[in-house]
């Protein structure tokens, strides 16, 4: 007698069983970091026995972190117990060119992470779940905190953002360009070193600035660039050709970006053009990368990423306006904007 036709149900839980499987394989990716696993694998393919005796680790007990990244697609096994990074993995290498290892570490250092278990709590609120885990917005915090700040910088020098722009933008004949929030300099020194023509400035907290002489001395450009220590809602040098906020106005809520972005106008000329870097999400397609980004800025900064739209308005209220994007799918987009006349 034949067996009826089975009707398998649907399942329905797929997309929460992705983000649990996810929530759990970020720390087998933390794990092999720390034991020196990634570098380990960054180049022909080994015997997972042979990794870790040089890990001075037992080859079980590793295989169980190198099974998670292979699942996750970091890590590649060509042939039986042989492994190797994946062409996605290698962006965790310290010397990959788009390295992705410290924007990744500070993701998932201490109360960097821990403030995410605070996210309820600041919905209901209003105020930062950083703030709530702490006690201190994310930037008084790291003022205080050398350890976590160095952290922090290094994950925005690692993942700064002067290909894009050199790529997108023409910055021929711009005699000077600050970069507004720069951290410790690893954009305008990379867009110096593009353009031997051009100025710069680099403006950010006293504190913050402390570690560019060393950086920009590096890159062959410290003759070429002033550091300017000061505080952006107080006032920025004026009469540049071009300024730069990259991952700057995403930090801040509409309140203070809109400060901040007056005293930006007060400080352009009439020819002056800012360029803003940052996520920019479209609402009527929902990128899961950017709205995860949006939420990591909430947590971080109370301000969720604001859409074209979003930016039109705000720039209005301050006397800019939008001239044109340069868009970068699930990447940051460049906004390119001018004064407006006679505000």
């Amino acid at each position: 007698m034949e067996r009826p036709n089975t009707i398998v149900p649907e399942r329905t839980d797929r997309p929460l069983s992705k983000i649990v499987s996810h929530a759990m394989l970020v720390h087998a990716v933390v794990a092999l970091i720390e034991l020196g696993a990634i570098e380990e694998l960054s180049g022909h393919p080994r015997r997972l026995g042979e990794v870790a005796r040089t890990l001075d680790v037992p080859e079980e007990r590793l295989l169980i972190l190198v099974r998670a990244a292979l699942a996750a697609g970091l890590i590649d096994e060509p042939s039986p117990g042989f492994f190797s990074l994946s062409p996605a993995g290698a962006h965790l290498r310290t010397d990959h060119p788009q390295g992705l290892r410290d924007l990744f570490r500070m993701c998932t250092h201490g109360d960097f992470f821990q403030a995410w278990t605070h996210l309820g709590h600041s919905v209901r609120s209003g105020r930062t779940a950083f703030a709530i885990h702490t006690g201190q917005e994310l930037f008084d915090y790291l003022g205080e905190r050398q350890d976590t700040a160095t952290v922090f910088n290094q994950a925005m020098n690692s993942s700064a953002l002067a290909a894009p722009l050199l790529r997108e933008i023409d910055l021929a004949g711009a005699e000077t360009v600050v970069d507004l929030g720069g951290g410790e300099g690893a954009t305008i020194a990379a867009l110096l070193r593009a353009c031997p023509s051009t100025r710069g400035v680099l403006f950010d907290l006293p504190h913050v600035v402390q570690g560019a002489p060393s950086l920009l001395r590096e890159a062959g450009v410290q003759d070429r660039c002033a550091v300017v220590g000061g505080d952006f809602f107080e006032g920025v040098p004026r009469g540049a050709d071009v300024y730069l906020m990259a991952r700057v106005v995403q930090n801040w809520a509409d309140r203070e970006a809109a400060l901040i972005l007056r005293k930006v106008r007060e400080a352009m000329s009439s020819s002056s053009r800012l360029l803003i870097v940052g996520h920019l999400p479209e609402r009527e397609r929902p990128s899961e990368f950017l709205e995860a980004m949006s939420l990591s800025m909430f947590v971080l900064y109370g301000a969720p990423l604001r859409s074209r739209q979003d930016h039109e308005g705000l720039f209005a209220s301050v006397g800019l306006s939008l001239h044109d994007v340069h868009r970068v799918p699930d990447g940051e987009s460049i906004m390119d904007v001018r004064p407006v006349p006679m505000f």
